[in-house]
């Protein structure tokens, strides 16, 4: 029966709806011990998942005991934030069947929803140096993967996204889109831009990626769709390239550390202190000959912290660590970072950032809407679904131009013996345009 449910998830298309996108049959083709629910949503102005447990807890519930035998999950935690009040008091009155459930309560801190973060919190194991939440004998999973896989075992398979539109638009809503909807007809959903010059991030202000909001889709990652004005230091950030930022590191940096001091993986015990790096830049040591002394680059979990918060002078250590990830894979250079026994830096509860604070240096404090789930139906007559939206290799369109296909059909499938995931059609239609990066479709 394990092995059923997860062919069912696989067929379906899940991946991780909070995150990369990890192949979910993956992670639960596993045997845990426990099963943490990531519940945190830890980013400023992201609404999906407490909205989801408000809502449709039941469906996750079903979702989290098919996740649970699959995995062989002995013990099973729900964490969100304690400020959710509605959504903790909605897991304290839910009347538990067969399945037993703790809920862990967790501060309004960011990164709460990192996994490695989640995971010492809720039960105060380290992940190890390059590792992941299985090396310690857990699963993480988040609240609206569980909400697809009790779909994908009733023979649905991913076709739709919720979607935080939050940020300088008329109407913040959370709306629930087929995939492959364009970030503009979203944007123009709630009423459209506020301000005339912005940008668009897909993703949490922290984490996200800037976008074209008339060439961009939504993908099974979306979580939120957030339009900031161009003189945000969000956007500003984002839009600096790699070039600009090294530059500004050799000139400004202070050399103060607090991005080491408040870098969650070095709070955990890694072997990772950014100030170091950029002491390193200022002295102009990286060259293509040493780039190996920079392998703790891929200890960096790409948090944000050290680039939109701690820096008084705006730099930005994680542009440089990214450029520098890519520049060792290059060079065919892998993470040696493995140690095992880590321990917890003594400061590291007094050194939380608190998401009021952060709010508040990043400059987001006039978008506080709550963006309430919709019953809105956004008019969607085309999608675009990317062939990369998840962790492994492009899916392989198995479609051709011109088929006329329904929604929920396979058009794109996994590669035989590698990690991926299949996609769906997410409207009825005709197969509009078949390129290397995504598939068009045109609704009926």
């Amino acid at each position: 029966m394990n092995s059923d449910y997860i062919d069912l998830i696989k067929n379906a298309g899940i991946v991780g709806a909070g995150g990369a996108g990890f192949p979910t049959y993956v992670k639960l083709s596993t045997k845990v011990d426990t099963i943490i629910v990531n519940g945190a949503e830890c980013e400023p102005l992201i609404q999906v998942d407490r909205q989801l447990i408000e809502k449709y807890f039941e469906r996750i519930y079903e979702g989290l005991k098919i996740a649970a035998q699959a995995a062989g999950a002995k013990k099973v935690i729900i964490a969100l934030k304690e400020k959710n009040r509605n959504a903790v008091k909605v897991l304290e009155d839910f009347n538990q069947g067969s399945l037993k459930f703790e809920i862990f309560k967790l501060g309004n801190f960011y990164p709460a929803g990192d996994e490695q973060v989640l995971v010492n919190e809720v039960t105060g194991k380290i992940v190890p140096e390059g590792g992941i939440p299985l090396n310690v004998g857990i699963v993480v999973i988040n609240v609206e993967t569980l909400f697809n896989i009790a779909h994908a075992v009733e023979g649905k398979n991913l076709t739709e996204k919720f979607v935080t539109v939050n940020g300088a638009v008329e109407t913040p809503k959370t709306l629930k889109v087929p995939i492959g909807t364009s970030v503009r007809s979203l944007i123009e959903a709630c009423g459209g831009a506020t301000v005339s010059e912005y940008g668009v991030i897909d993703g949490g202000p922290m984490t996200g990626k800037l976008v074209d909001p008339d060439s961009h889709a939504v993908t099974k990652t979306t979580k939120a769709i957030l339009v900031l004005p161009d003189t945000n230091i969000v956007v500003i950030q984002k839009k600096r390239n790699i070039k600009a930022q090294m530059k500004r590191a050799q000139a400004i940096c202070l050399s103060c550390r607090m991005c080491t001091d408040l870098c969650p993986r070095y709070l955990l015990g890694h072997d990772l202190f950014p100030d170091e790096l950029m002491k390193r830049m200022y002295r102009k040591e990286i060259s293509p000959e040493n780039i190996s002394n920079f392998d703790y680059a891929y200890l960096c979990c790409d948090c944000g912290l050290c680039e939109l918060y701690s820096c008084v002078v705006d730099l930005s250590a994680r542009s440089i660590f990214n450029y520098l990830k890519v520049e060792l894979a290059k060079a065919g250079i892998k993470n040696p970072h493995n140690r095992q026994t880590l321990s917890v830096n003594e400061f590291r509860n007094f050194r939380k950032v608190p998401v009021p604070r952060l709010i508040k240096r990043i400059e987001l404090d006039g978008y506080t809407s709550r963006a309430d789930l919709s019953n809105d139906n956004v008019n969607v007559n085309e999608v675009k679904l990317f062939l990369t939206q998840h962790v492994g290799v492009p899916s392989v369109p198995v479609v051709k131009v011109g088929d006329r296909i329904e929604k929920g059909m396979l058009i794109a499938d996994i590669p035989d013996d590698r990690i991926g995931s299949k996609i769906h059609a997410s409207i009825s239609g005709t197969i509009k345009e078949i390129t290397e990066k995504y598939i068009i479709i045109s609704g009926n």
